[in-house]
This record gives structure tokens, sequence and C-alpha cells, in this order.
């Protein structure tokens, strides 16, 4: 089809993230570029940091297609065949915002005794809280492979501390790199940070804010939707999904605001298995779910695979009592283990609903502080039940492994899902890559698309306190977005809410790693290197080898070894490249309770000391998977400690 026929055009991810990094390396040494769709497959082993150690930064990339007047693809547009010129403004308003203290849209913040809301940085008035604000301005950029020059975000101050917020590039097509910072967190009065989410006095270098272009087609300027990008923290987990990803999330959400078609049968393969594939997968991240979903239980979804996909009405029975174990805040039956055993944005209510001590009392209360899946999975599953799926597991159907490789009429919705897709929703407290907020209608101008704010129309003053009221209403913050009110939400620095928010806070009677935050982007428990060299050492008895691959290792082990430097929060500040990243090896045929693949973590950076240090502290608190969770427990827990 001509050109000709091109009306307007999108740029895709409609979202798109980066992440930040330490690495300096110059070039393409010093990033890589975000997945492009949900099945691509991780880096090489190693390649998520540089040759000096430091972690790199992901790039998010994007493309702009033109549309004819039917909404069909004409073309991708890039600089062979159009003039484009892309601009992005990034800024950091953390410090100027209001604190965390939980989410703003669940019932819990109206309740007489949540936390209020007060301004972080109270201190700083008038003025100079426009000191609080880190913003360089736009930068624009055009043409191809722009290694090497300057396109950065820098200028931006917090008081008169510089603060680079990163840079622009563009790929030898032409599509737009955006990469963020570098990790970069500092206290104007050189003060240790207190708290998960608000540290006053304190800034950090995660950032978002609009993507747009200038675009002519044989000399017509084309209108085009423009897209956003929010810089998030790093990846330790890189190729592993959580069990409701941010994409479960939105897409949820755009079939209740009527924005997509309601979907028909649900496909085994494609809607169903991968829930459960997602469970198993968080077994190299999470000792609990190791126990419950790891290779060699009961609940591994790849011994279970041919009776997950069976249909029948005789196996109806088994497929009701896996549904029954999930979490359904629809039911009054929530399951007997609450599956997934995640935190949920309400986890504050946990702690006021302990039972008490002796009993074996697990109310609604306690189970409403934890997350569930989606309404469209648990639709999903329902249907899996009563036998209302396509059974097509060996069916032929192939997810691309990379963007040229998919239909052109399909790449928008791939980019658009895969930036998402490697996403949490859960917990939103405040949260990973982007907090509660991602969930209100008001925030969208079309489907996936953030509502912009007009230069002429500045943002009111909400006053010292923000209520819910205010928050979610008509001219509230989320109404209408600048660059900078996406992240504004988050932690600052964003390392004490990474280093605070593991697993099995002060819990009894119930494993101690159990339930969990992020586990797929922040690790709590892993496969060491030098276990796994004993789980493929061909000459060791099988009975050792399933020993060695059953035992996992706290992963923030490296700052116990360093704990002259303080605790984990400062110690994530200075060395959050220091931390091993968990990756796909090369596993075992012929060993039951051993899979072919295995995910394992690289060598994390440990003092000259560590040997002995950790030796001993494994001996006592390394967990095996043999322990399956009993029922949740729960007493008073600070988000700030470490878990027991």
């Amino acid at each position: 089809m001509s050109l000709a026929h091109i009306v307007r055009a999108a740029i895709h991810p409609a979202i798109g993230v980066a992440r930040v990094g330490n690495s300096h390396e110059p070039g393409a040494a010093g990033y890589f570029v975000g997945p492009e769709v949900p099945e691509e497959p991780a880096l090489p082993r190693g390649d998520y940091k540089d040759s000096k150690g430091a972690l790199k930064r992901q790039a998010a990339r994007f493309r702009i297609y033109g549309y004819d007047a039917a909404g069909k693809i004409v073309a991708e547009l890039t600089p062979d065949n159009s003039e484009i010129e892309w601009t992005v403004h990034l800024a950091n308003k953390k410090a100027d915002w209001y604190e965390f203290q939980h989410a703003l849209d669940i019932p819990e913040a109206t309740l007489p005794s949540a936390a209020v809301t007060h301004r972080r940085n109270p201190q700083v008035t008038g003025a100079d809280r426009s000191k609080l604000v880190i913003d360089a301005g736009p930068r624009s950029i055009r043409g191809k492979s722009t290694e090497g020059k300057t396109y950065q975000f820098d200028g931006g101050k917090f008081f008169d501390l510089p603060v680079p917020l990163g840079e622009l590039r563009t790929d030898s097509a032409g599509h737009l790199l955006v990469l963020g910072g570098f990790g970069l967190s500092q206290s104007i009065a050189n003060l240790p940070p207190v708290t998960f989410a608000n540290n006053d006095g304190w800034h950090d270098d995660i950032s978002d804010g609009p993507v747009d272009a200038k675009v002519k087609v044989d000399g017509r300027e084309i209108p085009v939707d423009g897209a956003w990008v929010a810089v998030a923290p790093p990846n330790y987990a890189p190729s592993l999904k959580t069990v409701r990803t941010m994409w479960d999330l939105m897409y949820d959400l755009a079939l209740k605001w009527k924005w997509l078609p309601a979907p028909g049968q649900p496909s085994f393969a494609q809607d169903i298995l991968p829930i459960f594939e997602r469970l198993t997968g968080l077994q190299w991240v999470n000792s609990g779910f190791a126990s419950l979903f790891g290779a060699g239980t009961p609940y591994d979804a790849a011994s279970l695979q041919a009776r997950l996909a069976d249909p029948s009405a005789e196996n109806r029975q088994f497929r009701q009592l896996v549904y029954a174990q999930f979490r359904n805040p629809g039911q009054d039956h929530l399951g007997r283990y609450f599956w997934p055993a995640f935190y949920g944005d309400g986890l504050d209510t946990m702690a006021d609903a302990a039972p008490p001590a002796g009993t074996d009392d697990t109310s609604l209360s306690v189970a409403d502080g934890l997350a569930a899946l989606s309404p469209t999975q648990l639709s999903i599953l329902s249907a899996w039940v009563e036998g209302h799926f396509s059974a097509d597991l060996h069916t032929p159907h192939k997810e691309p492994k990379r963007l040229n490789e998919a239909d052109l009429q399909d790449q928008p919705h791939l980019l658009d899902k895969a930036a998402l897709d490697f996403c949490l929703a859960d917990a939103f407290h405040p949260g990973c890559e982007i907090t509660w907020v991602i969930r209100t209608r008001s925030l969208y101008a079309k489907p996936f698309r953030i509502r912009r704010r007009p230069p002429q129309l500045p943002e009111a003053d909400y006053g010292n306190i923000l209520t819910p009221a205010v928050a979610l209403g008509d001219n509230g913050p989320l109404s209408m977005l600048t660059p900078g009110d996406l992240t504004r939400w988050m932690a600052v620095p964003w390392q004490t809410d990474t280093a605070s928010c593991l697993s099995g806070y002060s819990f009894f009677n119930i494993s101690e790693k159990l339930p969990t935050f992020w586990p797929a982007r922040v690790p709590n428990q892993v496969l060491r290197e030098v276990d796994y060299a004993k789980v493929i050492d061909p000459k060791l008895p099988a009975e050792q080898r399933l020993e060695a691959f059953r035992v996992r290792y706290d992963w923030f082990r490296v700052f116990d070894a360093r704990r002259d430097k303080g605790n984990d929060i400062t110690q994530m500040i200075t060395d959050f490249d220091k931390l091993g990243i968990v990756e796909e090896r090369q596993g075992v045929t012929g060993i039951d309770g051993i899979p072919e693949k295995i995910w394992v973590e690289s060598e994390p950076e440990l003092p000259e000391a560590e040997p002995q240090l950790l030796k001993a502290a494994a001996a006592e608190e390394a967990p095996t998977a043999k322990k399956a969770p009993a029922r949740y427990h729960l007493r008073k827990f600070g988000k700030g400690s470490r878990p027991l």
C-alpha cells in the first residue's frame, strides 16, 4: 500500500520502560534494549553487566507506525521513508511530591486509621520547592546511529547537586532509544536514609515523561499519537515474569473500560498454562514458591502439564481443587493457600488482623492484605474448571522471539504488551516500576495513552495533605500529567524500597519465605553458582546433585558480608550493582526433580572475607525446597526491617 494512504501515526510502545544501571561503558557496551515481544529470549549469560561488573542500563526503544483511515497499518515509519524528529522530556519530581503511605484508590486509604499523606520535605517552602524538582527540559534528536553524539538530559539539579537523568540515541534504523540515569541517589545533608519510601533531603535519578515525534511523509506532516516513558529500577531476574504482570492488570482494565472486545474461549497454551508456568518459574527467586511449585513438587507445572491440559469431565474435580487454592476476592471461599502468595496493596491492614497468640485463625482481613490474580485471569481459570477452553497444548503456535518475526499488523500490540509484561503489578506499596496510579481511568486520553497537561494549564496546589478524594478527583493530579508526574508517587530513593520489599516478614507457623513482594525483579532466595556446579556434575551421585539443587541462599547475603557499610537500604544505594543476576542455564536430564532449564544467580561481587562468613550463615539460614508452607499467620511487622 502506498504511503499516500497514511493519515495518522502512533508511537509504540504506548508506555515504554527503561531501567537505571551504573555502567559507563561507551556505546552499546553500557546498555541493552528492553524486551519488544512478550516471549523475547533473555540476553546471553553475563550480558547484563559490563566488562567491569557494572550493571548495564536498559534502554526503551520506540518505533512509529503509519495508519490508514480504516486503522490498518500501512508501514513502519523510519528515516528511510519519512522525516522524523523525536522529542522527549524527562523529569524527577519525587522530592516535591507527597509521601507514600498507601495506595489512595483502595478502601483502606479512607479508614480513620489510615496514615495521613503529607508533603515530602515540608521544611522547604515557597519558591524554594522548585529546587526539589530535577528537570533539564526536553531534548530532540533525528537521524540514524547517533552513538557518540550528545543528547543528554543534563543541567537538572537537586538544589545545587547536578543530577543527569539520561540521554537519547537512535539506532541504525532510526528508532528512538531512551536511556535513564545511572542509579545515582544522594542526600543534600549527607544523612542516612531511614524509611522505605520517604527520605527527606534525598533524590534519585528515576524519571518519566512524554515521547513525541514530528513526522512528514512525502512532505505532508502527519499527526502522531505520542507515548510515555518511565525509568524504573533494575531487573535482577530479566527473563522471569510474575504471575500477574502489569500487562495483565492493564489488559483487565482495558476490558473493564470497554477499550477492547471481550475475549473468546480461552486457550490452554496461551492463557491458562502461562499462569502455572509463572508460579513454577518463581522457584528460582523465592524458596516458598520452590517448595510449592518447584521441580519435583506436587504443583510443578511441567509435571502437571498433561493433567492441567485435560478438559474431560473426569478431570474436573482435579481442576476444581487446583482452582480453589487461588485467592478470589469475589468468592467466599478464598482458597487454602491464597495463591499467589504475594503481599497486596492493603498489606498494612494485615498487621492489625493478626490472630491471637496460640490460635489457628486466618481471618478474611488477613487475606485481604494479600494479592490476587486479575479478574480476567480468574475468569479464565473459572472457564478452565468447567472444561470450556481450547485444548491446544499440542497445537502448533509459534510466538515470535523477535519483533521482525511478527506480522506488521501485530507489531504495535506486541510492543505495548512486552513493555508491561516484564513489569510488576503487585504490590503497589508503592511498587517496583510504576505504582497504583497506572490503574486510574482519568490518567488516559485513549487506550494506553497518557493524558497530557497543556503548558498553559498549570497544576493546582493541593495543600499540605493529599486526600484520596482530591487525588482521584476530576481536577486532581491524575487527571493530566506532565514530565515526572508518573514516577513521583514512588519511593525516594528507589533503592530503599527495593531493599525493603522482600519476603516473610515476622510470620509464625509458616515458611519464613512467604508471602513476598517482587521476587521476579528483586529475588529473595537463589541457586548459587557453586551449587549449580554440583547439580550438573556427572561425577556426583544423583542424590548429592539433587541435594545441591534444593539449596537456596539469601540473595542479599552480599550485604551481610559488607555489614560495616550499614544496613541493607544504605548498602543498596552504593552497591546495587554488586548483587547477582538470575540467568537461564542448561539443566539436567534423567534426574527426577531437576529440570532441563535452570536459573542460576551469577556470581555476586563479594568481599574477600565473604566465604567463611557466608558459610557460617548458610549453615543456619539456607532453606531447602522440602517444606511446604502452612496456613498464614501474622504478627506486626515493619517494612523497613529485615525479614525473619
